[in-house]
């Protein structure tokens, strides 16, 4: 027996040695008129970016040298499992010793560093590799400040932004006193921020200022920034980097994985809408296409509940609109056999089994298993 441990352990060990040889780093350089060396920046790929030839993958830029070690780790591990709820994701960070940080003007009246990530850094990444049009920025402490400073000086630099425990105290980029009227006068493009922070030893010089800023997002009354706050009020400062990643990642995809409320006022007003307000995510907020099978799933299944008929009808819709996913007819058929209708849901199901051959096989093993349940009942109430 302890052999076969020590074995597994070994087997394991390797296992995981695999994966993580998978993980691709490769180096951009990018040359400035500021600097005699050339620019050096990491780019960590997700570790199937040579297989998935097909697929465009979201980007994210965060600031400090350092931050790879955490920010490849915690992508890997929260998107390994179906991308849910990280979207795989290119991560771009600086090499050591990489100066681009003196193009920044701690004044805030100029953005000769922001004008770079826009005019050169993030072509050069997209002209190389498949991304998707979305962009991630993360920073802390005055990389934090950076990321306010895209937001309010440069708002369509990057899609979403995640600012910990950012520099503010005396006005510092000029966030504090700049920030009421540029963020009044955003337009109607859908972003996302997140502004965290804590209460520790190397915060408490700028609490007031933090304040400050919660307030101004509190009046800026702008429905299309989707803002977050968080006060780590109980985590040690260099926590809160990983988790507000975690957090603000968790936030930013929500509508992918989780779905709108089956009560919400567009699920109540039918398929139609729902398939709209995808569109809208779709065509404006990601710049990908986002599924509204969730949703979808989710009003069918609230209205199970209360009027079958109605929820079968919804079904119906999602099978409509999506013929070639063996899902559809799964979960057509999971309906009417809520309904006790154990024929027609025998009728969907075989054709789900029909249509599942490509699937994995957990998955098809899954629909077979259910048809086989279906049939098992039929046989049943027939003695």
């Amino acid at each position: 027996m302890k052999f076969k441990r020590v074995g597994s352990f070994i087997a394991m060990i390797i296992i995981c040695a695999n994966a993580l040889a998978l993980e691709v780093k490769e180096q951009i350089e990018i040359q400035h008129k500021n600097f005699d060396e050339p620019l050096v920046f990491n780019v960590f790929l997700p570790s199937n970016y040579s297989q998935n030839v097909d697929k465009e993958y979201v980007l994210l830029f965060d600031f400090h040298p350092y931050s790879h070690t955490y920010l490849s780790g915690m992508h890997d591990w929260m998107s390994h499992n179906g991308e849910w709820p990280w979207l795989q994701t290119i991560i771009v960070t600086p090499e050591f010793g990489n100066r681009v940080g003196m193009l920044f003007d701690e004044s805030g009246k100029t953005t000769p560093l922001l004008d770079f990530f826009e005019q050169q850094l993030f072509p050069t990444i997209d002209k190389k590799y498949r991304t998707n049009g979305f962009r991630i920025m993360s920073g802390f402490r005055v990389n934090g400040t950076i990321v306010l400073s895209a937001l309010i000086n440069k708002p369509n630099l990057v899609n979403a932004h995640i600012a910990v425990s950012p520099e503010l105290k005396d006005n510092y980029v000029d966030i504090i006193s700049s920030a009421p009227e540029k963020l009044r006068k955003l337009d109607d493009k859908p972003r996302f921020l997140l502004f965290s922070h804590g209460i520790n030893v190397k915060e408490e010089h700028q609490i007031s200022s933090y304040e400050t800023l919660l307030k101004t997002l509190q009046q800026s009354q702008n429905a299309h920034l989707d803002w977050h706050y968080k006060n780590f009020n109980d985590h040690y400062f260099m926590s809160l980097p990983l988790l507000s990643t975690i957090l603000g990642i968790e936030k930013l995809f929500d509508d992918i994985h989780s779905g709108i409320s089956p009560e919400s006022n567009i699920a109540q007003q039918g398929v139609e809408a729902i398939v709209e307000h995808y569109q809208y995510l779709s065509r404006d907020k990601y710049g990908f296409e986002v599924s509204p099978k969730p949703s979808i799933r989710k009003r069918g299944e609230y209205l199970l509940q209360k009027e079958p008929s109605t929820g079968i009808e919804i079904f119906k819709a999602l099978l409509k609109l999506y013929p070639e996913d063996p899902y559809s007819y799964h979960e057509l058929a999971k309906a009417y056999a809520s309904s006790a209708q154990l024929e027609q849901a025998i009728k969907y199901q075989k054709q789900a089994v029909e249509r599942s051959s490509n699937m994995a096989t957990w998955h098809q093993n899954k629909i077979k298993q259910t048809l086989e349940n279906y049939l098992s009942k039929q046989e049943a109430a027939a003695d």
